[in-house]
């Protein structure tokens, strides 16, 4: 048997870091194809859960099988990139699109539980593949002083849009239990413009060097070496290693709230689709588009290291403020705390890859790298917030570790900036 190599050979590095201002058609241009392909889907894998309870009166468990696939399938995004690298821009986005935006459009035909939940397994395997062509275009598109402002922007202007729909689909929702036989068909045709907006700003030309240095077409025998790649990646940069080992802490908090927030508003706050989809993730993304240009000037002057620092110590009176809130008031208020200190962890999320990955051609191994390091916490600690909670009947044991894990993670990223600083050559 023959050694994998020790990575995907490097593309030929284009002008994928400009010098120039950035251009605001193009900004615009970026800002509506992340709004029609990624606002779309985190709205409907929120409201998915909700309706799971509201419509079916699901267990936690079945509730579970739709709050953990759009995180803990991000480990397939380490695979994407393995595709990304080989096939063109057009080719690999309209891969996307079939595997991420279609199979959804397929609930019209269903009017029961267990057929949404599996097609929204199907469409989050393919959510995965996201990430590595987007943390390349926000390579190629913008300077490295610019980036942070850049991030703000799109993601500021694509959550408003979120925003606006989630609530949109909690009202609709309230008044027709099976309203998603509708809106998901939609939804897939217009993530299919989005994918089209970005397809064409990604361009051809560094696709077409992409595809050029890779001379060995993809073969079974080939599966496993997108983890070898990620492991000899990890081994050799500590930095980058200290980095996810602080996100995966993070992660420990993060997903057992996320887990969780479905079956508290519905079982311990009552609420119906409308309050539920208003108090927290409607919320939640008003409070991020006001945070998130600030968040991307402060990423520009401080780094992601000690952004994310703050911002996960922070985040610790987030699964408090959940614990203790007892009606849509107080729910709303801790969504708006959640929204407005998590946009710098938002930020952090995918420009830390981007600027701690060594060259160009490494940005999208690096994205895919952290966003299958998501779907690993996500596999684990999902399930643990449920099962604490299942096992209990309370909220608390598992609220609890999540805001010693936040802590812990903001001191991670504490340790790890004092660290940078002493590597940084004088």
């Amino acid at each position: 048997m023959t050694d994998f190599p020790a990575a995907l050979p490097a593309a030929p590095v284009t002008p994928t870091t400009p010098t120039t201002h950035m251009s605001p058609t193009t900004l615009l241009a970026h800002a509506t194809g992340v709004a029609l392909v990624m606002s779309t889907a985190v709205s409907v894998t929120f409201m998915l859960p909700i309706i799971a309870k509201t419509t079916f009166d699901a267990t936690p468990t079945v509730t579970w099988l739709l709050t953990a696939p759009p995180v803990t399938l991000f480990v397939l995004s380490i695979f994407w990139n393995s595709i990304f690298q080989r096939i063109s821009t057009r080719r690999y986005w309209t891969i996307y699109w079939g595997i991420a935006c279609l199979p959804l459009a397929l609930a019209c035909f269903t009017s029961a539980l267990w057929p949404l939940v599996t097609l929204n397994i199907i469409s989050c395997c393919g959510i995965a593949g996201y990430h590595p062509a987007a943390g390349e275009l926000f390579k190629k598109l913008y300077a490295n002083h610019e980036r942070g402002r850049a991030y703000g922007v799109v993601t500021a202007a694509s959550t408003g849009f979120g925003a606006a729909m989630c609530y949109a689909l909690g009202l609709w929702l309230k008044h027709d239990p099976f309203a998603y036989q509708i809106f998901l068909p939609i939804t897939a045709g217009v993530q299919g413009a989005g994918v089209l907006v970005l397809a064409s700003l990604a361009g051809h030309e560094a696709a077409s060097a992409r595809k050029a240095a890779i001379t060995e077409p993809f073969a079974l025998r080939r599966v496993l070496e997108p983890i070898v790649h990620m492991r000899r990646v990890l081994a050799g940069d500590p930095i980058f290693t200290r980095y996810e080992g602080a996100f995966m802490t993070y992660g420990i908090g993060w997903m057992i709230c996320y887990s969780l927030v479905p079956n508290l508003v519905t079982d311990k706050l009552h609420m119906n689709s409308e309050h539920a989809a208003f108090a927290t993730q409607t919320m939640y993304q008003v409070a991020i588009v006001a945070a998130l240009l600030p968040a991307g000037l402060l990423m520009d002057r401080l780094g992601p290291v000690r952004t994310c620092a703050g911002c996960f110590a922070l985040l610790a009176l987030y699964p408090i403020g959940l614990l203790l809130a007892s009606d849509t008031a107080q729910l709303t208020i801790v969504s708006v705390f959640y929204g407005l200190v998590h946009a710098g962890v938002n930020v952090g999320w995918m420009l830390g890859p981007v600027a701690l990955a060594p060259t160009p051609a490494a940005v999208p191994q690096y994205v895919a790298i952290h966003a299958t390091l998501v779907g690993l916490r996500g596999a684990v600690f999902q399930m643990l917030g449920v099962g604490l909670y299942m096992a209990t009947g309370s909220f608390i044991a598992p609220m609890a570790i999540a805001a010693a894990a936040l802590l812990w993670a903001g001191w991670q990223m504490r340790v790890l900036h004092t660290r940078m600083k002493l590597d940084r050559p004088t």
